[in-house]
């Protein structure tokens, strides 16, 4: 947030929402104690908190650190620097593997620490050992695997990290007291263009209210030609992740429920990270509810909110993609923007494979920043200041672990390259990195629907407007650009 406002606060406090972890501190008078806004606490009584926007000031004013949340240890502080991304990179290691196929000393080798430490920092960050994460984490996604996916119960069990079907079979009872197959009623057939039976399927659910309408809509008007390809109740692209290259084809029920993502190509073993980006690609896990409940109080939003309860913020694939995406779409249309868009896919991407593009109208992937590093990127059609922004934009992301970086210092970076303004960083921070807060209060289409509901006709009269908005201004734009798509028949 850019400015501490003590309403704003208490309202981001009681969704709990990460997204807010670092940003503020709450300090509770009656007990003389200031905690993180993810705390797990009881939420106090809102006569009884005060805000803060470090960790030190609530300490200047007398209030002592909570040892449940710690807030030295927050997203921003100097702790979190280096113990938050130690515990985050743990927890990628386990994922991937690591504690079955070696010790918790030989994951902390890696990690560069001592395996003591990193069970303590570990524990304090988590709740649990490394080892009974990793043990919990692989019952989680066996379950969920066994239900929402058409994987065998051999696959199932070696992509969860089990090793083989007789320990799965034994864990599962255990810990669920039946037999893995007790779980699956029928596998979920393969859905959507020329898609085959021996594609995999992985079933996610939205919470509700969802939308998927809108979201169809959203990004078929903007779809990559080559890499994108949208249609009724089907979103499709083709994807890299490491060595695996795929086509993904996400198909929407009727009943509004979630995704079902239909994957062809050698990515088995990036089921779970696929349906990871997914969620966040379409924001299934937004408690849309407490948001609009918000707004709804608002005379310009209401009308929209009733309209699309369920409206959601498209999010990204990859933060590199959007990006660009938000560059080549400075001061032009949205049309004129898919069409750059599309020259950079099929000059400079990956060919897909035929055997998975076939019939999908799918045919290239995104381009790596190493990929687009020192092209002629003039060639598409753009200016040579546009080109330069873009070629500085890649090298950005062309440094070695930018796409991990809190999204924070990513907008930092962007902030000082020339010709990134207000716009594209709020644009980015919307979709690509799922700021809630972020608006772009001088984009043509959201000022257009102001005024057509009635509010500021001008871009500085909107940011003042939107300070009743937040924290959840990135969802008030959504609403607004919705007010220029035609409203469907029930």
């Amino acid at each position: 947030m850019e400015q501490l406002d003590d309403d704003i606060c208490y309202t981001a406090l009681i969704s709990r929402d990460r997204r807010f972890d670092g940003r503020f501190y709450t300090a509770v008078l009656t007990t003389g104690i200031f905690c993180r806004p993810v705390c797990p606490a009881v939420t106090p009584k809102r006569a009884n908190v005060r805000f803060y926007p470090t960790a030190e000031a609530a300490i200047v004013h007398g209030f002592r650190p909570c040892l449940r949340c710690r807030p030295e240890a927050a997203p921003g502080s100097p702790a979190a620097s280096g113990i938050v991304a130690t515990v985050q990179r743990a927890v990628r290691l386990i994922e991937d593997g690591a504690l079955e196929r070696g010790s918790v000393e030989d994951l902390s080798a890696r990690l560069g620490i001592g395996s003591r430490h990193l069970r303590r920092i570990f524990r304090d960050h988590t709740g649990v050992s490394p080892q009974d994460h990793s043990r919990a984490r692989r019952l989680l996604r066996a379950r969920h695997l066994i239900v929402d996916s058409n994987l065998s119960m051999t696959d199932i069990a070696d992509i969860a990290g089990f090793g083989s079907l007789r320990r799965f079979n034994d864990a599962m009872k255990q810990a669920y007291g039946h037999a893995p197959t007790a779980f699956r009623r029928g596998t979920l057939p393969a859905s959507g263009p020329s898609a085959s039976q021996d594609d995999l399927v992985l079933r996610l659910r939205a919470r509700q209210p969802f939308d998927p309408k809108y979201l169809l809509s959203f990004f078929r008007a903007r779809a990559i030609p080559g890499l994108e390809h949208v249609d009724d109740g089907h979103y499709c692209r083709g994807f890299r992740m490491g060595e695996a290259v795929g086509l993904m084809m996400c198909r929407f029920p009727p009943d509004g429920s979630g995704v079902i993502i239909t994957l062809r190509g050698d990515a088995r073993h990036k089921l779970l990270e696929i349906g990871g980006r997914v969620r966040r690609l379409f924001d299934l896990d937004t408690d849309i509810g407490a948001i609009t409940a918000f707004l709804a109080g608002d005379d310009l939003l209401a009308p929209l909110i009733a309209r699309r309860p369920g409206l959601r913020v498209p999010g990204c694939w990859d933060r590199f993609e959007l990006a660009l995406r938000a560059v080549l779409g400075q001061q032009v249309s949205v049309a004129a923007a898919r069409t750059l868009a599309g020259r950079l896919v099929v000059r400079f991407g990956e060919a897909l494979p035929e055997n998975l593009a076939s019939g999908s109208g799918v045919t290239h992937l995104f381009p790596t920043p190493d990929a687009l590093q020192a092209q002629d990127l003039i060639s598409i059609g753009l200016t040579t200041r546009r080109a330069q922004t873009l070629a500085d934009v890649i090298d950005l992301f062309v440094r070695p672990g930018c796409a991990d970086r809190h999204g924070a210092d990513v907008l930092a970076d962007m902030a000082r390259l020339k010709g990134i303004g207000p716009w594209t960083l709020n644009y980015f921070g919307l979709r690509g990195l799922g700021e809630p807060d972020a608006f772009p209060a001088g984009d043509l289409g959201i000022l257009k629907a102001s005024i057509m509901g009635g509010g500021p006709q001008k871009t500085k009269d909107l940011e003042d407007y939107s300070q009743r908005w937040r924290p959840w201004r990135a969802y008030a734009a959504q609403y607004l650009w919705s007010a220029l798509e035609p409203e469907e028949p029930q």
